[in-house]
């Protein structure tokens, strides 16, 4: 349901409008400013449609367009690339080029067998195998509109990218719809755009360690600012924490790094730019800042040390006495 308010201040009295959505399982926080609060309201109301009908085409493991798509694969068979994947397979192939080959939306089946998908139960001798031939995007061919292919253990997992997609989608729809400010909070992944009646908008970064923020930022205009952690999705397996991004070159979960945010115009870029730095973002940030095309981010080292580019630092203020090295 969404909850409105009355902002004073302008000629005509804009409304803020917020509405909270649970999709692709993480809470969606949507806030709009706008003089028509039953257009906002009709314009959430859309959106919690939208945000359904991509679940039911990108979901990685219920019974999805995308299910269907990689069962197909799984039997080799040259298919019909469906219409709701198209852009989400190129997006995904440009940008496992571009993040030298960390972004990698080819291993479903390896993130399922440690338990991310339907099973909190990995899989032991699954997880062995499918590190000994690790897929990767080029395995997927297409041609003239037909996908196929020959790697069994192919399965695509949009996980790493379809946050930011859809949330590109939702911030076109308001931006096409009329809304000039709102801000799109996905589990703590930010698009915004605008002010809040004329003061930018302060986002917080969150503490990869404990409740609460490292840093906040205010931000204006259109940005989008998305933070990728291994405290999101996670289990413990004696002394190690086993997390859902995983290292496309070992197989295993990402080592070394805690959390990492990237600011960008693109929710798309900025989702990927975060799961790549997170994979290897200590010594070979500044490679892969250069081939992503990004120069506002921070990395939070898992022994609590903070490396972040002299512009981003610029940009915000901390709220932690975390050690800060600037990278640039």
């Amino acid at each position: 349901m969404a909850i409105g308010f009355l902002l004073a201040g302008c000629e005509k009295r804009a409304h803020l409008v917020e509405q909270r959505l649970l999709q692709f399982g993480t809470i969606i926080d949507i806030t709009l400013i706008h003089t028509d609060l039953d257009k906002a309201e009709r314009a959430l109301s859309d959106i919690e449609q939208q945000l359904t009908i991509y679940r039911n085409q990108w979901h990685a493991w219920e019974d999805s367009e995308l299910t269907r798509f990689n069962q197909r694969l799984a039997n080799s068979e040259s298919t019909d690339i469906p219409a709701s994947l198209t852009e989400l397979i190129r997006l995904s192939q440009l940008y496992y080029e571009r993040s030298q080959h960390l972004f990698n939306p080819a291993i479903g089946k390896l993130i399922a067998a440690y338990g991310f998908h339907a099973s909190s139960v990995p899989d032991e001798a699954l997880i062995k195998t499918l590190r000994e031939d690790i897929p990767i995007m080029p395995d997927l061919v297409i041609r003239g509109g037909q996908a196929q292919s020959f790697n069994p253990n192919l399965r695509l997992d949009f996980g790493g990218i379809a946050k930011g997609y859809a949330v590109a989608l939702i911030s076109e729809f308001l931006q096409q719809q009329g809304f000039k400010h709102f801000v799109i909070n996905a589990g703590g992944d930010i698009k915004l755009s605008g002010d809040k009646m004329g003061k930018k908008w302060r986002i917080a970064i969150q503490d990869p360690f404990k409740p609460g923020a490292i840093a906040s930022i205010n931000l204006s205009g259109e940005q989008a600012l998305f933070t990728s952690g291994n405290y999101q999705r996670y289990y413990r397996q004696g002394d190690n924490i086993i997390h859902h991004i995983i290292d496309p070159r070992t197989g295993k979960p990402s080592a070394r790094i805690s959390s990492a945010t990237v600011l960008a115009y693109d929710p798309v870029l900025a989702d990927v730019a975060a799961t790549s730095l997170m994979i290897d973002g200590i010594e070979n940030h500044r490679s892969l800042a250069r081939s992503l095309g990004i120069s506002d981010y921070l990395i939070v080292t898992d022994d609590q040390q903070i490396l972040v580019t002299e512009s981003f630092a610029n940009k915000i203020e901390w709220a932690s006495d975390l050690p800060v090295s600037i990278v640039d």
